[in-house]
């Protein structure tokens, strides 16, 4: 892919965005549409004696996205789950590249981090160094908005792409948990007081924890989808029967009926037993498991590295293949809920 450096203030041309929203169409497309004012004006670069170049900044990509994106923007708001109880599954990693994914193709959207490890906070803006106490400035959460009713915009923080914001973890999302198991009605605290204050987005991601607890209750009761990423491992195998059991009887018990309801198989390697665990979830779980699978790649880790997903970071590898068809198919799932309920 065309980069200027490896920076996320990097300029982009019109070959990379070719590339990025893999455009049915020839380069000057992008051009024409620029001059017709469809899409933002690019800087112009100059190169040589008398020539310069088009190039974008990354906070145009949205706009951009939403001429020539790969991504249909829905009618309505979607809250998603994305959970696993087994963990080193990719979990956090697809929500990165879901979010900044709809994002790109200039859909508002939000993810709300619900692990006291912080790992999509890390992933979404980084890890401050901190090198003495007084540079420590404690950061308020979910925990202080839903106990001390603070302002919701003290909470939610701004990406580099004006289309993706995050509400970000806090260790005191162990307390939260606390405060919640006190409340009437536990389950449904996010769903009544935290959703209100994200209206003004289309799409809502919550990243759970590997585990189960009522945060994670609470964020199955308010979504109407929920991905489940599964790894083509012998671990992840034999603990998703159980893990399954506990998701479907919650969903009963609190009379729940997910829109969308999909098994992502991730992690799947070129070895025998891999490839046959993948056979298995697609016999033992069908209809629920994704045509599109994530296959193990280093890229993923480089790509995190730069805080860039890896639509961004090299759209033309194997591993970009994988998370455009595994995205492009679980939010065509979504899209078409909204035909079922007639929207």
């Amino acid at each position: 892919m065309e980069k200027e450096s490896t920076s996320r203030r990097e300029l982009w041309t019109k070959s990379t965005i070719h590339k990025l929203f893999r455009i049915d169409a020839t380069q000057r497309t992008i051009v024409n549409a620029e001059e017709r004012g469809e899409i933002p004006k690019a800087e112009r670069v100059p190169y040589g004696e008398r020539l310069s170049a088009r190039k974008w900044r990354l906070d145009q990509l949205p706009e951009i996205g939403t001429r020539f994106g790969f991504l249909k923007h829905p009618k309505h708001r979607h809250v998603i789950c994305v959970y696993t109880a087994k963990g080193g599954v990719l979990k956090t990693t697809f929500t990165f590249n879901l979010a900044r994914a709809l994002a790109l193709n200039g859909i508002r959207t939000a993810i709300v981090g619900l692990d006291s490890q912080c790992s999509v906070t890390d992933h979404i803006l980084g890890t401050r160094e901190i090198q003495t106490l007084d540079q420590f400035e404690p950061v308020p959460g979910l925990f202080h908005l839903i106990k001390d009713h603070i302002n919701p915009s003290e909470i939610i923080k701004k990406t580099d792409l004006p289309t993706l914001d995050i509400v970000p973890e806090t260790v005191e999302l162990i307390a939260l948990e606390s405060h919640i198991r006190e409340r009437t009605k536990r389950e449904e605290v996010l769903q009544n007081e935290l959703l209100p204050h994200l209206e003004n987005y289309s799409v809502i991601i919550f990243d759970t924890p590997p585990s189960w607890n009522l945060l994670i209750m609470n964020a199955l009761t308010a979504s109407n989808h929920l991905i489940s990423p599964i790894g083509c491992d012998l671990g992840s195998f034999q603990a998703l029967t159980t893990n399954l059991s506990t998701v479907t009887d919650f969903g009963k018990a609190m009379d729940l009926d997910w829109d969308t309801f999909v098994l992502l198989p991730t992690l799947l390697a070129s070895t025998k037993l891999s490839t046959q665990i993948l056979h298995a979830y697609i016999q033992k779980y069908t209809g629920k498991v994704t045509a599109a699978s994530i296959r193990r790649a280093v890229k993923g880790e480089e790509s995190l590295a730069l805080r860039e997903s890896v639509f961004e970071y090299d759209p033309t590898s194997p591993l970009a293949e994988d998370y455009y068809s595994a995205v492009g198919e679980i939010w065509g799932q979504i899209i078409e809920s909204e035909k079922r309920r007639g929207d």
